[in-house]
C-alpha cells in the first residue's frame, strides 16, 4: 500500500510539472450538500433542509495540467483501486509506470500546473431562530501544488527527466518557473441569516472566517537560467548530468518537524509556534425567487407559517468570493531558504540520492550550487482566491439544472495557491434521501471538456467530475474523484392539519384542476 502511496504521488508530480475535486459540482450545489456546499457559499448555511448536518469525513483529489496527457495503458481509476492487471507488474508486484505512460503536449508555450488533496475532517452545520440564522464549524487539511509560467524544456525536463534523448545535448536558455507545495490545516467558523423575506423574494448573506496553520512549504523560483544536459563520465555515459551555465534560483522548504510537532491545542493553534499561520475568510450573498409560496405555506392558531421540510425557489442565484487571505511564513524552526545566482554547476544524479527527509534535500541542492546553511527566511503564500456564481433552477419537482463559474482571481505571477477557472452546468434529480446529477464542465482552465457523474444515497456521497478521464478515455489532462459520509436531521413538515391547504394530492386540488 505505502508503494502504491508512493506511485500515485509520483504519478501527480509526473502529471503536475508539466497539472476535490477541488469543487466538488457533482455533490456541493445541492439542497441536501449540507456542508459541503459552504465550501462555494457560506450563505448557504442559512435555511438549509436539515436542522443540524455532519460531516464525518470526506476526501477530494485532482490534478489538471497543460503539459502531457495520461497514456497509460490501463486507467487512473484502475491505478488508484489497485486493479491494474499482473501484466504490467514486475516481479514483485509493484505497478509499473514509464515516463512515457505520460504524453506531452508541446506547443511552445509556457506550462502550469494545478494538483492537490482536499481531506474534509469532522464539520458540524445547525440551525438557530428557525433557521434564520446558521452557524457551521469545519476542519480540514489541504495540499496544494502549484507551478506556473515554467517554460516548456524546463517542464519537460521536471516530467521526463534527463533520460529523455530529445532534451539531451541541447542547450537551453532563458528558462523560468515557479513550483510552490503547501500543506494546509483550517479551522473554520461559518455565520449566514435572513435579510430579506418578503414571500416572493428571498436573500441570506454569510461569512466564513479561517484560521490557517501552515503545516508544509517548498517552493522553488528559477529566472533566466540556462543548462545542458549531458552523459555522465562516472557512469560509462549511461546516465547524464546537468551543467548549469548560469542558475538565478531562490528555493525553500519547511523541515519535516513543521507538521510532525502539530498540536491540537488552542495555544498551539492561534499562537505563532506552527511554522506558518493566517486567517482567510468567504463572504457570500444567495438571492431565491419564489414565486409559489402560497404552495408551501399553512395555517396554524391562526398563524400563517412556511413548511421549512420544502425548497421554495423557481431559481436561486448565489454570488462569493472565496479564499481571500494569506499565510505568513516565519517561525524560523522550521524555515529554510536559499536564494542563489551563480554559472558553471553540476548537477549529478547521486547527489541526490538516498536523501533524509525535506532538510537532506535542501542540503543536497545546496551543495550542488556550492553554498551552505540558510538564510533569513520569512514569506507570505497567498490563497486561491476565486469568484464563483451560481444559478439553479427548478424544472419541476425533484428536478434542477444548476451552472456554475469559478474564476480564479490570483495571478500567475503571484506566490502561492491559485484556484482552477471553469464552467459547469450540471442536471440533478434529488431528493432527501438519495441524489444523482451529471455535472458537464469546461475544466482546467477553460481547455478541457468533461462529464461527469455524483451521487449521494444515505449518509454516503461520491463523485467525479471527469468520469472519461478517470476510465483513461481521450488521453485526459485532468482527473478528479471526490467520497465522503455525512448524515444529518432535516427540518420537520409541518404537523398541522391545515398544512399548505390545500394539499398538493387532495381531491378539492384534482377537482379545480380538471375543470
Amino acid at each position: 500500500m505505502y508503494r502504491k502511496s508512493l506511485l500515485v504521488a509520483g504519478i501527480l508530480l509526473g502529471l503536475s510539472t508539466v497539472g476535490w475535486a477541488q469543487f466538488m459540482q457533482g455533490i456541493a450545489m445541492g439542497n441536501y450538500s449540507g456542508t459541503q456546499a459552504l465550501y462555494h457559499n457560506p450563505a448557504f448555511v442559512a435555511d438549509s433542509r436539515y436542522s443540524i448536518y455532519v460531516n464525518f469525513a470526506g476526501a477530494g483529489l485532482y490534478t489538471a495540467n497543460s503539459g502531457v496527457r495520461y497514456n497509460a495503458p490501463y486507467s487512473f481509476l484502475s491505478l488508484i483501486t489497485n486493479q491494474v492487471s499482473s501484466e504490467y507488474r514486475n516481479e514483485k508486484g509493484a505497478v509499473l509506470f514509464p515516463r512515457a505512460y505520460l504524453k506531452e503536449r508541446l506547443n511552445g508555450r509556457d506550462k502550469w500546473l494545478n494538483a492537490g488533496v482536499d481531506i474534509r475532517l469532522p464539520s458540524i452545520m445547525f440551525g438557530l431562530f428557525k433557521n434564520r440564522i446558521g452557524v457551521g464549524l469545519a476542519a480540514r487539511t489541504r495540499v496544494y501544488i502549484n507551478g506556473s509560467n515554467i517554460t516548456e524544456p524546463l517542464a519537460r525536463l521536471l516530467s521526463k527527466t534527463t533520460r529523455e534523448t530529445d532534451l539531451q545535448n541541447q542547450h537551453f536558455e532563458n528558462q523560468s518557473g515557479r513550483l510552490n507545495v503547501n500543506g494546509l490545516g483550517e479551522l473554520a467558523m461559518t455565520v449566514g441569516g435572513t435579510v430579506i423575506d418578503n414571500e416572493t423574494d428571498y436573500l441570506k448573506v454569510g461569512v466564513t472566517i479561517k484560521r490557517l496553520i501552515g503545516l508544509y512549504n517548498a517552493h522553488v523560483e528559477v529566472d533566466n537560467s540556462s543548462y545542458s544536459i549531458q552523459p555522465d563520465p562516472a557512469w560509462q555515459n549511461r546516465r547524464q548530468l546537468i551543467v548549469a551555465d548560469q542558475v538565478n534560483v531562490k528555493y525553500g522548504i519547511t523541515r519535516d518537524e513543521a507538521f510532525q510537532n502539530f498540536k491540537p491545542s488552542v495555544s498551539w493553534l492561534l499562537g505563532n509556534a506552527p511554522a506558518g499561520s493566517g486567517w482567510g475568510f468567504d463572504l457570500g450573498a444567495v438571492y431565491e425567487y419564489r414565486p409559489d409560496i402560497n404552495k408551501y405555506s399553512y395555517t396554524e392558531k391562526g398563524e400563517r407559517k412556511k413548511d421549512n421540510s420544502k425548497n421554495k425557489y423557481l431559481y436561486r442565484i448565489s454570488a462569493s468570493i472565496t479564499d481571500i487571505g494569506r499565510v505568513r511564513w516565519r517561525n524560523p524552526t522550521y524555515l529554510l531558504q536559499q536564494e542563489v545566482s551563480t554559472s558553471n554547476k553540476i548537477l549529478r544524479y547521486d547527489d541526490f540520492q538516498k536523501l533524509k527527509g525535506s532538510e537532506g534535500a535542501f542540503d543536497a541542492v545546496n551543495s550542488a550550487f556550492g553554498v551552505s546553511g540558510t538564510q533569513a527566511a520569512h514569506f507570505s503564500t497567498v490563497l486561491p482566491m476565486a469568484f464563483q456564481l451560481s444559478g439553479d433552477y427548478n424544472v419541476k419537482p425533484n428536478v434542477y439544472i444548476n451552472a456554475l463559474w469559478v474564476q480564479n482571481l490570483i495571478p500567475q505571477s503571484a506566490f502561492g495557491m491559485k484556484s482552477e477557472s471553469m464552467l459547469s452546468v450540471t442536471p440533478r434529480y434529488e431528493h432527501k434521501w438519495y441524489e444523482v446529477s451529471v455535472p458537464i464542465s469546461i475544466m482546467n482552465r477553460y481547455s478541457s471538456p468533461a462529464i461527469g457523474l455524483a451521487g449521494r444515497a444515505g449518509p454516503v456521497w461520491f463523485g467525479t467530475d471527469h468520469i472519461l478521464g478517470l476510465l483513461n478515455v481521450g488521453n485526459p489532462k485532468a482527473f478528479n474523484l471526490y467520497f465522503g459520509v455525512s448524515a444529518g436531521l432535516f427540518r420537520r413538515p409541518p404537523e398541522s392539519a391545515n398544512k399548505c391547504w390545500p394539499a398538493e394530492d387532495s381531491w378539492i386540488r384534482r377537482i379545480f384542476h380538471k375543470r
